[in-house]
């Protein structure tokens, strides 16, 4: 029988799911940036529970060997990114969709690049493990959960409507890679190119001659007014 001053196990779970939940969360938010700053060969197991203030061991009781780990946090990142691109791009899937769209297309491409580059310049984690993986050939990132196909729908959708609005009918591919390109790049490169240039991505007026210049692009590959 409980003791009347024993708080019932079934009282104390809540707190032990909570502490537990803040733990895993700290561990994967140390792991980002220690993978981002080091690459996945740089990062210990119990550096990264050192940084997260957790026992060294701890990140092995959450997530096993060091891969399982480096997978988390890579769907972790593709998850933030499909919550900040997906709206974007919706709403350039709407546009393509709509028979008589109320805004100019370059609008609308304008608010979507927009969205992309402060989803890059607020998540740099993403973007050095990013080109990581790219230099180290990127097969760790290949065998993460499947990616998100947002871009791909959404210029696919405004492709297969291109004669509707009057627009050539584009190659998906390189739309995409122009925008990925001239968005992914300059943030990379920001202790870099930019450095030197003098240059915040995180300036509005930064990020509003990037997303013109983008614009601008996509606008001529797209063959619109």
């Amino acid at each position: 029988m409980p003791s009347r001053f024993a708080p019932a196990p079934a009282a104390r779970r809540p707190r032990r799911t909570r502490d537990a939940e803040r733990s895993r969360e700290a561990i994967l938010d140390a792991a980002e940036s220690l993978f981002a700053e080091r690459g996945f060969e740089g990062a210990s197991l119990a550096e990264i529970g050192e940084r997260a203030g957790v026992s060294r061991a701890t990140p092995s009781y959450f997530f096993g060997a060091k891969e399982d780990l480096y997978a988390a946090v890579i769907a972790r990142t593709y998850e933030a990114r499909n919550a900040a691109l997906g709206p974007a791009f919706a709403r350039l899937t709407a546009w393509a969709r709509a028979d008589a769209p109320a805004e100019p297309l370059a609008d609308v491409l304008g608010a979507t690049v927009e969205d992309y580059l402060r989803f890059l310049h607020d998540r740099p984690g993403y973007v050095a493990i990013i080109e990581r993986e790219a230099l180290a050939g990127g097969e760790r990132l290949a065998a993460a959960p499947a990616q998100s196909t947002v871009m791909e729908d959404a210029f696919g959708t405004l492709r297969r409507r291109a004669r509707a609005h009057g627009l050539k009918r584009f190659d998906v591919a390189e739309a995409i890679i122009a925008l990925v390109a001239l968005a992914f790049m300059p943030v990379a490169h920001r202790d870099t190119l930019l450095r030197r240039h003098a240059l915040d991505p995180g300036d509005p007026r930064f990020i509003a001659r990037r997303r013109d210049h983008i614009v601008g692009v996509l606008v001529h590959l797209m063959g619109a007014d």
